[in-house]
């Protein structure tokens, strides 16, 4: 996960003004996260089998990193692998 932060609001108030920053992931950011393609991510949330916001007028899709790990883990199917003596794990 990010590392959180604070950052400064120049030009709003005073100086000494801040916020605590957090991770948003654009789609594409969000793929990367899950070794998908962006469609993939875009195709999920529209379904709503992946947690997703909508910000401002183009509405474009923002992503947590705990979103994506949570639709991760929702989605993977168990693989069984071979030890190499003939007996799966």
């Amino acid at each position: 996960m990010e590392p959180q932060g604070t950052i400064g609001s120049p030009g709003l108030g005073s100086s000494n003004q801040s916020f605590p920053t957090t991770a948003w992931l654009d789609a594409k950011g969000a793929a990367r996260r899950a070794s998908v393609s962006a469609a993939t991510i875009a195709r999920e949330a529209r379904a709503g089998r992946l947690r997703a916001a909508k910000v401002g007028g183009r509405k474009a899709w923002r992503f947590r990193p705990e979103w994506i790990d949570a639709w991760l883990e929702q989605t993977a199917t168990p693989v069984e692998v071979p030890d190499g003596k003939g007996r799966t794990r």
